[in-house]
């Protein structure tokens, strides 16, 4: 009785803090991104994983700084540029479209209306474009997450001690066996995920720039790739941004084509890229799919959705493990094996089979 009131307290307490958790769940990403990273420098210079640790973070904040003086004023010059014109191109778009298809509309009235909707619903864009603000504003967040990660990477070992205490001992084997399980599926999503943001960013960057000489390619493609990690949905709103951006500037004739190049992108890496370079580390049902990803958002907004996928996946990895499916292997099976080989190593030397 007791035992139950206080895991019921204890979720409650844990939902009354929740908007403290963000931070320390993307420093946990993080530090999750950057182990093997720090166990590979750790072993091959011989150092503690401490001093791995501080020279990978010193190394990427040179990278940072250095790819900012060398990028990003001219990228965030554009982000702020296209901001800035965010209504002189909706209403340039209304108007496109009102003389595309003959429709008699108050063009500067459905503008107004456009743009009000867009900013009540997404924010205003000078929020999202000034960087220096947000960062300001949530230094603390910032802190706490560069902070976690470092002490995650630093005490990982330890990290997975202490879980361990709350676990019978005879299931140890069993639950290092389903984290390692876990963590290759995770890993493999992880790093096809970062390759898949790469890919089409560059491929967005073609298609707007070199094909369709749109202006702000560069930021219309930075926003495609990292939507690319919103499944289902992602795709969908970079096609938007990229047609709305493109049919202000050239008319509606121009949303064919970016519609068809961004179409052939997505069927090329779905059936091209992704089953023969990454695989489908993600075995979901595409109604699970969206399914997460929208509790993603109703839980945990924009943060909720980019780990929605990772946290289903996850979940549907231990219930195969505990409840297999025909066919595949779980924990009865696991456990079988193990007293299977403690038997036959408790065995007298006589009754042990020959090799």
């Amino acid at each position: 009785m007791f035992k139950w009131l206080f895991v019921l307290l204890l979720f409650w307490f844990l939902y009354f803090i929740r908007e403290v958790f963000p931070p320390f769940i993307v420093g946990a990403i993080i530090a999750y991104l950057l182990l093997p990273l720090v166990n590979q420098v750790s072993t091959t210079f011989r150092i503690r994983p401490g001093l791995a640790v501080g020279i990978i973070y010193i190394g990427a904040l040179a990278l940072i700084v250095g790819a900012s003086t060398w990028f990003g004023q001219s990228i965030m010059e554009q982000f702020s540029a296209l901001a800035a014109q965010r209504k002189d191109i909706i209403t340039s778009l209304v108007q496109q479209i009102s003389d595309g298809f003959h429709w008699q509309l108050d063009v500067e009235k459905t503008a107004e209306e456009l743009t009000s909707s867009i900013e009540q619903n997404v924010g205003s864009p000078e929020e999202i474009v000034h960087l220096g603000g947000l960062l300001s504003k949530s230094l603390l967040s910032v802190l706490v997450c560069i902070v976690s990660s470092i002490y995650l990477l630093i005490d990982s070992r330890s990290v997975g001690q202490f879980c361990l205490r709350f676990i019978p001992e005879e299931k140890h084997e069993a639950v290092k066996k389903l984290s390692s399980q876990v963590n290759v599926m995770l890993s493999k999503y992880v790093r096809g995920q970062i390759f898949l943001v790469v890919l089409m960013s560059g491929v967005a960057y073609g298609i707007l720039h070199f094909w369709l000489n749109i202006k702000y390619a560069g930021p219309i493609a930075i926003l495609s790739g990292f939507l690319e990690i919103i499944p289902v949905l992602g795709p969908f709103f970079a096609i938007t941004i990229a047609t709305i951006v493109g049919v202000s500037q050239q008319g509606v004739h121009v949303a064919v084509f970016i519609i068809l190049g961004y179409w052939i992108a997505r069927l090329v890496e779905d059936y091209v890229v992704v089953p023969r370079f990454i695989g489908h580390a993600v075995e979901l049902h595409p109604l699970a799919i969206i399914f997460a990803v929208l509790c993603g958002e109703v839980m945990a907004g924009a943060l909720g959705m980019l780990i929605a996928i990772p946290v289903a996946a996850s979940i549907k990895e231990i219930l195969d493990f505990f409840y297999p499916p025909a066919g595949k292997e779980g924990y009865h099976a696991f456990m079988r094996e193990k007293e299977a080989a403690v038997a036959v190593e408790s065995a007298p030397a006589a009754e042990k089979p020959e090799a």
